[in-house]
């Protein structure tokens, strides 16, 4: 097996996204391939998932941002992790924002469509928003309104689209229907940002396990090692990061990342857990990171690429 390195510069999730200096999320798969290397992982010739940049803004009020480019790039990138799989190799989709979800998944469900489980070992914010009209600031109204969403950036809809539950009157819906994860074999960890009517709504129908920091303190990390071995022993899992995830305090190349999170022990930790189940593990993606956000010596990169390497070196080993 062979670890293939899937570029995906998708940072179409945000709508804010020329706000800020050019080159941080849509620059990071290239930053974290590099840094790869430097450690000593062994990669295949990486594989460049093309992904348009719109020139026009969408209407402040369409509840679902770039919903025609982002299911282009989506589409795109399922392709190509179709393939890899087809060749029987590990993709690592180093993307952008965290909308590489869907297409990682959608490629896999295209190989294996009885079924294929979903294990978030990372995510600060419960990505399971839909589209509907956007109320921005409107704390009262998000906290209340299930119909409604803060933005319609499809970055918050990750998790949805990856669960096929995004409507398919939308092109990225449409695009999404056959995705094939398995409710009863999914789980989220890590999440701490306030959740909106909407996603509380969402978390109820979705049937996952969803593992927030409260949680993770009360009922232990034991606990919830034993929900992930359940969940990597019953068929074949797709991983995810978004080092959103992780603690800011420890991974500084982030943006918008709320307090507190998973420290690097605990990532280490849960990634050997995973390596047991090699035959099972069909990819994973790395999302979130934007390096223009770290310290002057880079020490949230360095960190976490000294956190991930043993794992993959492992993989190939």
């Amino acid at each position: 097996m062979r670890i293939v390195p899937v570029l995906f510069p998708c940072d179409l999730g945000r709508s804010d996204r020329g706000s800020y200096v050019q080159g941080g999320e849509r620059g990071a798969p290239d930053v974290l391939l590099d840094a790869l290397e430097g450690e000593g992982v062994r990669l295949a010739r990486p594989i460049a998932v093309p992904v348009d940049v719109p020139t026009d803004a969408d209407p402040a009020d369409a509840p679902l941002k770039f919903d025609a480019a982002l299911t282009r790039a989506t589409v795109a990138l399922a392709e190509v992790v179709e393939k890899v799989n087809a060749e029987a190799d590990f993709p690592l989709i180093l993307g952008g924002d965290h909308t590489a979800l869907m297409g990682h998944v959608l490629g896999h469900s295209r190989r294996h469509a009885a079924g294929i489980g979903l294990a978030v070992l990372a995510d600060a914010y419960l990505d399971l928003e839909l589209p509907a009209p956007p109320v921005f600031e409107d704390a009262a109204r998000l906290r209340k309104d299930p119909e409604v969403t803060a933005t319609g950036d499809a970055q918050r809809m990750a998790l949805s689209g990856a669960l096929g539950s995004i409507p398919t009157t939308f092109a990225l819906g449409e695009a999404l229907a056959k995705v094939a994860v398995q409710k009863k074999q999914a789980s989220v960890v890590g999440v701490r940002a306030s959740r909106s009517a909407q996603v509380r709504a969402q978390e109820r129908k979705a049937g996952i396990e969803v593992w927030d920091m409260e949680r993770l303190e009360l009922d232990g990390e034991s606990d919830y090692r034993s929900l992930l071995t359940r969940h990597l022993s019953a068929g074949p899992i797709v991983l995810s990061l978004d080092v959103t995830g992780l603690d800011p305090d420890m991974m500084t190349a982030v943006r918008d990342a709320p307090p507190d999170g998973l420290d690097w022990s605990f990532l280490k930790r849960t990634l050997e857990q995973c390596l047991p189940h090699e035959p099972r593990l069909l990819g994973m993606d790395i999302c979130g990171l934007d390096h223009n956000q770290d310290d002057a010596h880079q020490g949230g990169l360095s960190r976490f690429v000294d956190t991930i390497a043993p794992f993959l070196r492992r993989l190939v080993r």
